[in-house]
């Protein structure tokens, strides 16, 4: 079993991701006030405030305690400390005032249940503790466990939404704390339904809610954990090869309109078209059912992947994955949302907006703070759920990285960093993800014992390594961990070169010419719609780099539709700005004459 970085043995430096995190560091220390955080919750307990509380209809409490731990622990940045200090102190004079303050719904409790545990863990603050137990006795009489248990999420569940991710938490509160009551009521909330059909790598759930069903196989991992029973190891490593096997995009997203399992094989393709190129092609339209049992048809209002919730939760499913089976093949799907998620986004602006959905749709897509939904109550999407999560994204960062035992540093990601380990120091350097070469340098007082063991990327096809210049005859196999023994010695060096190479990934099997094109970890994405005319197998020979530029690809004349002039840029999709249309999805055709006759009768 291997141990997580928790978050202060890697420390980012400059790079676009450690940009980002500082970037949302400045924001969430600016807004929203403790007293704007906290002014709901005083109300209910019977206090006055003088906030104006916040717009939209809010992520819970316990995010942002959450993310303020985990940041502070990343960074050491004290005002991380103080603002999650104060704003603990102030919810817990609610709750002591007002005990109907710790009545809450079971999202907002199981995210509460988690930023106490943060707050305990990684900010030592340890008065948690008495409310952690609180919240749950409230919890335990407050909640009714007699549901259906098949995650469909209508009035049958009596309001008590996501009830499956509530034995994370619940199992850890068990382990820092040893008190039975809390496994005893874990177990209450075991989700057999899901978990024993994907221990047997089955995804025939149907339709059900996207990111809560990805987040609740931490609850599996955390059942492992507690009980070291192997099926719930086979749960999560048989939900991981299930979903990543069928239900994603290029990017590592999931769940189009939240939806995940979806009915028809190709659901992800289907969500991708256009409700006109639906109806022309099979003369119909596609409709679909929805996580809620609705019966619905594509909307542009609701996108491709809930970027920030679903991000998070693979980050976490990832971890537990890592560090539960040691093997380096679970860095995958997180290296796939690392950039093309959590860097891919916009910044959250003051006002608590936040790109809430990426868009791969296939007649283009932009992004954009602009939700387009409206609540019941006038609510708009601000200060929602995805902007608790968007911060611990971006506090994974540091979490990783890198993973050890006691004889071995694991280096799973390739993001620019320092990993402490002991006395040493391993110094990432690189221009990654722009760039695939890497360089580890140890910074060491004495010999350092431990061995390397390095990820090598899935998308990597050849690997040269130097030790201290000297190329190294090592063999490496995709997905699995390359070792360098020790001992080192103070400025060692181990160079890597992992050339990345143009690659198509088709959306699913149903939608064989509905393609991304990526470019090692990084999907691109065309500037203006199109199809494309070449061979899908050997892009690198109608696709060719534009002069100058970084990463950034133009399509050879004649490859774009029946216009032997037109050429199309490619760029990542990371890069790629507010408000920007672009084009990830593309049709791909093998010459003109195929094209012409598969378009025929339109």
């Amino acid at each position: 079993m291997l141990r997580d970085a928790a978050y202060d043995q890697v420390e980012l430096t400059d790079s676009p991701f450690c940009k980002q995190r500082q970037e949302t560091i400045e924001t969430y220390l600016a807004v929203p006030s403790v007293e704007d955080i906290i002014h709901t919750t005083r109300l209910k307990a019977g206090l006055s405030s003088s906030a104006r509380g916040m717009t939209g209809w809010g992520p819970s409490i316990g995010q942002y305690l959450g993310a303020y731990a985990k940041l502070f622990r990343a960074t050491g940045d004290e005002r991380l400390r103080e603002k999650g200090a104060a704003l603990f102190e102030a919810w817990r004079v609610c709750a002591d005032t007002n005990a109907d303050v710790l009545k809450m719904g079971t999202y907002p409790y199981e995210k509460m249940l988690g930023g106490l545990l943060d707050m305990d863990e990684y900010m030592g603050v340890h008065a948690v503790e008495p409310y952690v137990r609180k919240l749950t006795l409230t919890a335990m009489e407050e909640y009714d466990p007699d549901i259906p248990r098949d995650g469909f999420q209508t009035d049958a569940m009596k309001g008590q939404i996501e009830w499956y991710t509530l034995p994370e938490n619940l199992f850890r509160a068990y382990q820092m704390y040893g008190n039975e009551m809390y496994r005893e009521y874990a177990q209450k909330w075991l989700y057999p339904y899901l978990w024993d059909k994907l221990a047997e790598k089955r995804t025939d759930v149907g339709p059900r809610h996207a990111y809560s069903h990805v987040n609740s196989l931490s609850s599996a991992a955390r059942a492992y954990m507690v009980s070291k029973d192997k099926h719930f190891l086979d749960v999560i490593t048989g939900g991981y090869e299930a979903i990543t096997a069928g239900h994603l995009y290029a990017t590592g997203g999931y769940g189009p309109a939240e939806t995940l399992f979806g009915e028809n094989p190709g659901y992800l393709g289907d969500a991708l078209l256009s409700t006109w190129d639906n109806t022309f092609r099979n003369g119909k339209g596609i409709v679909y059912t929805n996580f809620a049992g609705g019966r619905v048809a594509r909307s542009d209002a609701w996108g491709s992947c809930e970027v920030s919730c679903c991000s998070w939760a693979v980050f976490k499913l990832c971890n537990y994955l890592l560090k539960l089976t040691g093997e380096a093949k679970y860095g995958e799907w997180a290296e796939k949302l690392l950039i093309n998620g959590t860097l891919g986004q916009i910044p959250v602006t003051r006002k608590g907006q936040i790109l809430y959905y990426a868009s791969y749709f296939s007649d283009g897509a932009i992004k954009s703070y602009d939700d387009r939904r409206l609540q019941h109550l006038g609510q708009n999407f601000v200060w929602q759920c995805c902007t608790g999560t968007f911060p611990q994204d971006v506090a994974e960062y540091s979490n990783m990285v890198a993973y050890f035992d006691d004889r071995t540093v694991y280096i799973s990601q390739m993001i620019p960093a320092k990993i402490h380990a002991g006395q040493a120091v391993i110094e990432s350097i690189s221009e990654y993800p722009l760039d695939h070469r890497v360089c580890f340098k140890i910074h060491s007082p004495a010999p350092f014992m431990l061995d390397l063991a390095i990820r090598i990327p899935a998308w990597a096809e050849r690997v040269e390594i130097l030790r201290n210049g000297k190329k190294l005859e090592v063999r490496s196999q995709p997905s699995a961990w390359m070792r360098l023994e020790g001992p080192w010695k103070d400025g060692d060096e181990v160079s890597m070169s992992m050339p990345y190479s143009l690659h198509f990934e088709p959306v699913d099997a149903q939608h064989p010419n509905l393609v991304a094109l990526c470019y090692g970890p990084m999907v691109l994405a065309c500037d203006e719609m199109t199809v494309l005319v070449g061979d899908v197998q050997r892009p690198e020979e109608w696709i060719v780099p534009v002069d100058g530029e970084k990463c950034i690809f133009e399509t050879k004349p004649g490859h774009a539709g029946i216009y032997p002039f037109v050429t199309r840029i490619f760029r990542p999709y990371w890069q790629i700005p507010a408000m920007t249309w672009y084009y990830m999805y593309n049709r791909i055709y093998p010459d003109l004459e195929t094209l012409d006759r598969e378009h025929q009768g339109f």
